[in-house]
C-alpha cells in the first residue's frame, strides 16, 4: 500500500482565546458534481442554502468542519468539480488556497475546514470505481492535503485524511487508513494540548453502527462489525489513542447516516459519556448536519440537525415546463412535459438509471426496480432544460 504524505499543520484561532465556550459545525458528504447537472446540480444548490442557514445562527459558529466526498469524484478532469461549490465561498476564485483560506459569510469571519474522503480520489464514476493515490484537484481547489490541527485555549480539533479506498464492496467501503507516520504526528499533537477538549475530525468512521436517515427513519444498511466502512490501516492504533489520550469525539461521515457509538459499537447518546464518542453526521447532500459546543468541562453534540426545510432548490431552468406525479411515488410514475422530451432519471450520486423519451401529452414510468431515495429527473427539449427532484418511497 503507498504511504500517505506525512505532512502536517498547526494553526492557532486565537480570536477564540477569550471565549468562556464556542460552537462550530460539522457536515459531511456533501458529493457536488457538475456531471450531468452542470449548473443545476442540487447538491451544490443546497450548499449554498445551508451556509447562509449557518452563517445566521445564534450563537454563530466558529467555523465549519466537512469530514470530507465534498465532491462526488474528486479527480475527474478538469477540477474534481470543486468550483461548483468554492463559487459560494469567500474569497471567491483562489489558486491552491491554504488551510482556511475560504470562508462562509462575506465578512470572513467564519473559515470553512476540509478533510479528504474516498471519492476526493475518484477518477471515475463506474463500478467499482476507479480511484487515484494522488489527491490533485483538491489541493488546487479547496485545501492543502496535509494533516491539520486549530487549537484554541479551549480545545484542539484535528483533521486527519484516512486515505483512499482499500475494501470497496456493497456492504464494506473501508479506507486505507493511517500511516504509522499520522499516528505519531495525531499522538504528539494530543500530548501538547493534554489539558484541553480533544476532537479528531476524519472521512471513514472508526467505530461503525446502525444509525438513523437524515429523516430519522431507520438505516437499512448492511453492518456486521464496528470494523465495517472503516479503516483498514492501524484502526486497533487510533482507537487507543483516542483511549489514552481522552479524545472526547471522533466526527465522521461516509455511511450518511446519523449514530453515536462507543469503542464497542454500541449506541449510545449523543451526551452523557466519558468516553470517547464515534460520532457520524448524515449527508449534507441531504441537509444533515451537528452543532457542536465546547467548553472548558465537555463537549456537547446537538441531536442530527436540517437545514433549509424550508427553502427548496431552483428547480426550473428556461421555460420547459414539467410535471411529475405523484410525488412522492411508489411503483409507477406519470410526467407530463410541453412537447416531446428526453427524460433522465439520476440517483442522487449522479450515475444515470433511466433515460427515456416522452410523448407531447403523457409518459407512465416504471420505477419498481428503484429501491426508496431520493433521485433527479431531468428533461430536455428544444424549449429548454427542468429538474425535478423526485422521492421514492
Amino acid at each position: 500500500m503507498k504511504k500517505q504524505i506525512s505532512l502536517s499543520l498547526i494553526l492557532c484561532i486565537s480570536a477564540l482565546s477569550s471565549f468562556a465556550q464556542f460552537t462550530f459545525i460539522h457536515i459531511s458528504d456533501m458529493h457536488v458534481s457538475s456531471i450531468p447537472f452542470q449548473n443545476s446540480d442540487t447538491n451544490a444548490q443546497y450548499f449554498q442554502c445551508y451556509i447562509k442557514e449557518f452563517a445566521k445562527l445564534n450563537p454563530k459558529p466558529a467555523f465549519v468542519a466537512v469530514s470530507g466526498d465534498i465532491s462526488n469524484v474528486g479527480n475527474q478532469s478538469p477540477d474534481g468539480m470543486y468550483p461548483v461549490i468554492t463559487q459560494y465561498l469567500f474569497p471567491p476564485n483562489l489558486t491552491n488556497p491554504g488551510v482556511g483560506d475560504y470562508f462562509i459569510d462575506s465578512a470572513r469571519t467564519i473559515p470553512i475546514y476540509f478533510v479528504p474522503g474516498n471519492h476526493e480520489y475518484w477518477v471515475a464514476l463506474v463500478n467499482p470505481p476507479v480511484s487515484n493515490d494522488t489527491l490533485t484537484y483538491y489541493k488546487k481547489f479547496l485545501s492543502p492535503d496535509i494533516d491539520y490541527a486549530i487549537t484554541t485555549n479551549l480545545a484542539v480539533i484535528v483533521f486527519l485524511r484516512s486515505g483512499s479506498d482499500s475494501t470497496i464492496t456493497a456492504e464494506n467501503k473501508k479506507g486505507r487508513g493511517l500511516t504509522d507516520e499520522q499516528c505519531t504526528y495525531l499522538r504528539n499533537i494530543l500530548r501538547a494540548n493534554s489539558n484541553k477538549r480533544k476532537i479528531i475530525v476524519m472521512h471513514h468512521p472508526a467505530v461503525n453502527a446502525i444509525g438513523t436517515n437524515s429523516d430519522g427513519t431507520p438505516f437499512t444498511g448492511v453492518i456486521n462489525s464496528p470494523e465495517d466502512c472503516s479503516i483498514a490501516n492501524n484502526r486497533n492504533n487510533f482507537l487507543n489513542i483516542c483511549d489514552s489520550n481522552h479524545v472526547d469525539l471522533v466526527l465522521d461521515g461516509h455511511e450518511h447516516q446519523n449514530v453515536v457509538a462507543n469503542r464497542t459499537g454500541q449506541v449510545i447518546p449523543e451526551n452523557g459519556s466519558d468516553s470517547t464518542r464515534y460520532v457520524q453526521t448524515a449527508a449534507a447532500f441531504n441537509r444533515s448536519y451537528r452543532i457542536i459546543t465546547i467548553d472548558s468541562s465537555y463537549v456537547t453534540i446537538s441531536t442530527p440537525m436540517r437545514s433549509c426545510t424550508s427553502t427548496g432548490v431552483n428547480e426550473v431552468i428556461n421555460p420547459l415546463n414539467i410535471s411529475v406525479f405523484p410525488n412522492p411515488a411508489a411503483e409507477k410514475l406519470t410526467i407530463e412535459c410541453t412537447g416531446q422530451s428526453e427524460i433522465e432519471i439520476f440517483n442522487i450520486e449522479g450515475q444515470l438509471l433511466k433515460r427515456l423519451t416522452t410523448s407531447d401529452i403523457s409518459t407512465t414510468v416504471d420505477l419498481s426496480d428503484l429501491s426508496g431515495g431520493i433521485y433527479i429527473i431531468k428533461a430536455r427539449n428544444q424549449k429548454g432544460i427542468a429538474i425535478k427532484k423526485l422521492i421514492k418511497q
